[in-house]
């Protein structure tokens, strides 16, 4: 871990902007299909005696692929055998992480497919653009996976399986160096501890491995509210963030966007309908009088507008997708990039992920603040070592669980830059804050884990 005054390198910022925040009786007639990949025709036939083929179209709006980074679409399946009424994952059989055998596509734009593999792998596949391209949306038809059979023993009629596609446009998040604070005075920000008479000098992160943190010289340490604020923003004094902590070196896959209700339906209509009801916002279900149809309207979705997601509900959204949650330093880096910080800042995402603005603190609402990171402000946070999700709602042990202690806010401050509101990157306001109601705008993110082979 490097401890360095250096500045963080400035690099080309892409010309990506800030998406405005949608007021509550907006966000039904607002689209969201950039925040969605839309998939049809799927099909299911055998291939040999221990897998079969999966074949289904994809499309999303405004794809690239640059020298810089890519985004690419996250795609994992559902099936049920004929007659049955559970919905289990598909487990993805693959040779190698880029382009395994077997994988590929019909007409339309050229794909590459990475299936990352390991303990908590081959639950999906991301598609990406084969080549450089600017902006813009795409479309392949007869794109194939395989389908490990063994690890769908239930499968007895295969002909007669239904086969679920969904798929979440992400963005690549490529490795490399950034810093943690702005140099500026952002509540409870992030700065590098020196003698005590300073508190903005940014923390350099220049590699994977354990931050040492605390009063020491060199050292990551943060500003903190107490006792104006009941919650601690620092992390352990003379202590470190574990090296298993996704501390936002590495590359990582970052959803463009927050979860949809769409994408959330999802979820609700692949559930037993007890484990549905319980995901189900019972606020939006009074203003609505009735139980809308799983199947066509989200049942988060109310007539003055959505309920936002608690940290139980997204982070189930996220480990029955195969993702798992971003850390509040993968957050910054998510922002921020390689680019050299500024005192207060405010900006559109470097990479393009978009939706990432926040609102003023002094007018706090927990609804206004809307990303909902692991914290690094406390043991339960720093205890996550990037475990992503196995297809079921069941959160690994390694995640903050449902009373959404180890978790908290990240948007801070939103400002105004050329008309576009932006997010205010390293305000922490409340960044160990843990409430695990359902905020009216909350929003959730997931992320991944950038296999090596994304990077080629």
């Amino acid at each position: 871990m490097g401890r360095s005054r250096d500045r963080c390198s400035s690099r080309f910022a892409l010309a990506f902007v800030c998406s405005l925040r949608l007021g509550a009786g907006a966000a039904q007639a607002q689209s969201h299909t950039w925040r969605e990949a839309r998939i049809a025709n799927v099909a299911v036939a055998p291939r040999d005696a221990k897998t079969a083929a999966i074949t289904f179209d994809i499309a999303w709006e405004r794809s690239w692929r640059n020298g810089v980074n890519h985004d690419a679409a996250w795609v994992f399946l559902k099936w049920r055998a004929e007659g049955a009424a559970e919905w289990r994952h598909v487990r993805l059989a693959a040779d190698r992480v880029l382009n395994p055998t077997g994988y590929g596509h019909g007409e339309g734009v050229p794909m590459d497919f990475l299936v990352p593999d390991g303990e908590d792998g081959f639950t999906g596949m991301f598609v990406r653009q084969a080549g450089m391209a600017r902006p813009a949306d795409v479309a392949t038809r007869r794109v194939t996976a395989v389908w490990d059979l063994a690890a769908a023993a239930a499968v007895k009629n295969l002909g007669k399986a239904h086969i679920r596609a969904f798929g979440v446009p992400m963005v690549y998040v490529a490795e490399g160096p950034y810093c943690l604070g702005s140099g500026g005075a952002e509540v409870n920000g992030f700065y590098m501890y020196t003698d005590g008479t300073q508190h903005t000098l940014p923390y350099r992160v220049t590699g994977p491995g354990a931050i040492p943190t605390g009063r020491q010289p060199g050292r990551l340490w943060a500003r903190s509210s107490k006792p104006f604020l009941e919650h601690d923003s620092q992390p352990e004094d003379g202590g470190e963030i574990p090296a298993a902590y996704p501390n936002g070196y590495a590359a990582f896959y970052c959803m463009k966007g927050p979860i949809t209700f769409a994408q959330y339906a999802g979820l609700l209509n692949t559930l037993p309908p007890k484990e549905a009801e319980k995901r189900f916002s019972e606020h939006a279900a009074t203003r609505v009088g009735k139980a809308p149809n799983f199947t066509h309207t989200p049942r988060t979705i109310g007539k003055s507008g959505p309920r936002g997601f608690s940290w139980a509900d997204g982070s189930a959204w996220a480990a029955w997708a195969g993702l798992r949650p971003m850390t509040e330093l993968e957050y910054e880096k998510s922002i921020r990039g390689p680019r050299r910080p500024l005192p207060d800042e405010t900006g559109p995402s470097y990479w393009g992920v978009r939706g990432q603005h926040g609102w003023d603190w002094f007018s706090y609402h927990p609804a206004r603040l809307c990303e909902r990171p692991v914290t690094a402000a406390n043991a339960v946070g720093r205890r996550f070592r990037g475990t992503h999700g196995l297809g079921t709602t069941v959160l690994p042990n390694d995640w903050p669980q449902a009373d959404a202690v180890g978790t908290g806010y990240r948007s801070g401050s939103s400002g105004t830059k050329r008309g576009l509101q932006c997010t205010r990157i390293s305000d922490r306001t409340l960044t160990a804050f843990a409430n695990p109601e359902r905020g009216s705008e909350d929003k959730w993110r997931g992320v991944r884990t950038a296999p090596k082979e994304a990077g080629q």
